[in-house]
């Protein structure tokens, strides 16, 4: 008969979270793996407008933003599945219908759009014009986030169009900055933040935190269950 100590580790983790996470999971480790054998790149000679040189044989950035952007909201759609609510990437319309906001990385609204740009079937882009007033929460994606990568325009931005739930969702940082950047990005006026995964400084290693991924899940289902105060300008 197996201990009461074998027995609480071999319960400790129930299958429902594991399933509920397991997406970011995967995520994380494609992403990682990608961070850490980079493409090689070299710096071309500067000529006419180009004096510094050009980066060659990098993947682009908006690429590597837009595979992170696509995991979270795979991973989102799955998470507010019991809710009638979507989750898109696209810009919102002001009230007048006269005004775009800043990119929305990650859009969780009700049901509809004014427009979706080349989403029909097997769409390589799936963008979306979302009326402000419709918007439950903002989720904003940043690649490696450092001390210095907090945004804090862009929750100000946003509240312009009644968004009072916005999150900050980052591929990686530093370990010993996680606390400060949390701290930070609060201040700044995001509901929180979680990060795929957290590097070390003294050597490749990294760590991940399944609890943190958990709890971003729960803190965004909680967010746009609440009834919507502010409306769009």
């Amino acid at each position: 008969m197996a201990s009461a100590s074998k027995r609480k580790s071999q319960t400790r983790v129930s299958v429902g979270k594991i399933l509920k996470v397991e997406q970011l999971i995967g995520l994380t480790a494609d992403l990682q793996k990608l961070r850490s054998n980079p493409p090689l790149v070299k710096r071309t000679k500067g000529r006419g407008e180009h004096k510094k040189g050009k980066r060659e044989g990098d993947i682009l950035d908006f690429v590597r933003g837009l595979r992170l952007s696509a995991g979270v909201i795979y991973f989102l759609r799955e998470r507010l599945s019991s809710t009638d609510l979507e989750v898109n990437w696209g810009h919102l319309l002001d009230q007048g219908e006269s005004s775009c906001s800043p990119e929305c990385d990650v859009i969780i609204h009700t049901k509809g759009h004014v427009r979706k740009w080349n989403g029909n079937e097997k769409p390589i882009m799936d963008f979306r014009f979302v009326s402000a007033a419709n918007v439950r929460a903002v989720v904003s994606c940043k690649s490696q986030l450092r001390a210095t990568g907090i945004d804090r325009a862009y929750p100000k931005d946003l509240k312009k169009y009644g968004v009072k739930n916005i999150f900050l969702f980052a591929e990686c940082c530093d370990e010993t900055q996680f606390p400060g950047l949390r701290k930070k990005a609060r201040e700044a006026g995001y509901c929180g933040l979680c990060c795929l995964y957290l590097t070390q400084a003294q050597n490749s290693s990294f760590r991940t935190d399944e609890l943190m991924y958990d709890a971003f899940g729960t803190a965004v289902l909680r967010a746009v269950k609440r009834p919507r105060r502010a409306h769009a300008r």
